[in-house]
């Protein structure tokens, strides 16, 4: 099957677009060759948390939310922290776009049902990311950047 992306971004923080549909089709396409319908949204700390609680009952914003909407064809969102993943960037000395990259990668994932509940599908769905990313040239994400 062909990869045909349907997807729509929506950048609540940006006037410039920080993600294009160009770059996202290119990325997800490492992962999965089937139709989707995905909604990528970059939101604020305030909705984020917001979210956040009202689905998983964490009261504090996360750098990404997947939500599974169907599966055949698989129809989601994905929602994008900016200022979460602006700070663990910076923190973890890596190139946004990188740290985008992987979480959008992580994200979707999600959707497709891997999860890093247990520490044997974490390290499933850490070495599909893993795998991913260096074909896109991104090292390994899980290799400390954090200077102590």
């Amino acid at each position: 099957m062909i990869f045909s992306p349907n997807i729509v971004i929506q950048d609540t923080i940006h006037k410039r677009k920080l993600l294009s549909k160009k770059r996202c089709v290119q990325w997800l396409s490492l992962l999965e060759n089937q139709n989707i319908f995905l909604t990528i949204r970059i939101i604020c700390e305030e909705e984020s948390q917001s979210l956040n609680y009202k689905y998983r009952k964490v009261n504090k914003p996360t750098n990404v939310l997947s939500f599974l909407i169907d599966n055949n064809p698989l129809v989601g969102d994905l929602v994008l922290c900016h200022p979460i993943i602006k700070q663990e960037a910076r923190i973890q000395k890596k190139k946004i776009e990188d740290h985008y990259t992987h979480l959008l990668i992580h994200g979707y994932l999600h959707l497709l049902g891997f999860n890093h509940e247990k520490n044997q599908d974490a390290l499933i769905m850490e070495k599909r990311e893993i795998n991913v990313l260096r074909k896109l040239g991104i090292k390994n994400p899980y290799k400390s950047n954090i200077i102590k």
